[in-house]
């Protein structure tokens, strides 16, 4: 569907308070339903279900750029598209701030925020983004193609313990990677230099809005930092960290507890 000023990809399930999400970088819906996760088909149809491919992703257009913000303003005009006037904001990793940018934009639409695994922020944000940039000159020194390929063969990756409990998530961690063409993933990396959180003190307009921040250890690219300082920022959050692979098997119902709980204040 046609949503502000690009085509995208868009999926419906359920009816109820709706849960507008957002997946990761080099993800889609597709991907995120290979890695079975979140469990998506075991989410009530009392609720509705909204994810969609965001730009240059998945099945929806690429339409340049893919920044945070641009994310988080096609979540609202998804939801203005769909008639939501008010709606629960969740994401996974890029997913997560996209979902941040659109409660930042427009705070008294969003009735709650689901927050998983938050991505490199702030001070942190600006070592992620030299590599990013590195990773952007290295495709120009050994060819988009190329580079393409080594992304997608070693991309996609998941903590080792996580792994060691569950090595099929491997595959499946890097199916998302395997349909971007070479041009489409270096404008991913070239725009997720340029994204990050507005300051600190912005996330002071969210404080009311109730919030389930989920990280886990051992993953340098969604550090527990950023879970821990969200957390510190938003008074009416809850955190929980995943250390093995049975806490990662809780994330799905935690999430669809929080937000029947979230739809039923709504």
């Amino acid at each position: 569907m046609r949503v502000g000023d690009v085509d995208l990809n868009v999926r419906l399930a359920g009816s109820g308070a709706p849960l507008l999400w957002a997946h990761g970088m080099m993800s889609s819906m597709e991907a995120e339903d290979a890695l079975d996760i979140l469990q998506w088909r075991h989410f009530p149809d009392s609720l509705r279900l909204v994810r969609n491919d965001a730009r240059g992703h998945g099945a929806s257009a690429a339409c340049a750029p893919a920044t945070w913000h641009a994310l988080g303003q096609d979540m609202l005009a998804l939801a203005d598209a769909l008639g939501e006037n008010t709606f629960i904001a969740g994401g996974w990793s890029m997913g997560c701030a996209s979902a941040l940018h659109a409660a930042l934009h427009a705070p008294a639409r969003v009735d709650g925020l689901v927050l998983i695994l938050p991505p490199t922020l702030w001070e942190a944000r600006i070592a992620q983004a030299a590599l990013y940039r590195r990773a952007s000159a290295l495709a120009q020194s050994v060819g988009a193609a190329r580079f393409a390929r080594m992304i997608a063969r070693d991309g996609g990756a998941l903590p080792p313990w996580l792994l060691k409990a569950a090595p099929h998530l491997a595959a499946a961690a890097r199916y998302g990677m395997r349909d971007l063409s070479a041009p489409a993933m270096l404008a991913l990396y070239e725009s997720a230099a340029l994204s990050d959180l507005p300051p600190r003190a912005a996330l002071e307009a969210l404080s009311g809005i109730p919030a389930l921040i989920v990280g886990w250890a051992g993953d340098p690219t969604h550090p527990l930092a950023s879970a821990h300082e969200l957390h510190r920022l938003l008074p009416d959050s809850s955190l929980f960290i995943a250390q093995g692979h049975q806490d990662v098997l809780t994330i799905p119902t935690r999430l669809r507890e929080f937000v029947q709980a979230t739809a039923a204040r709504r």
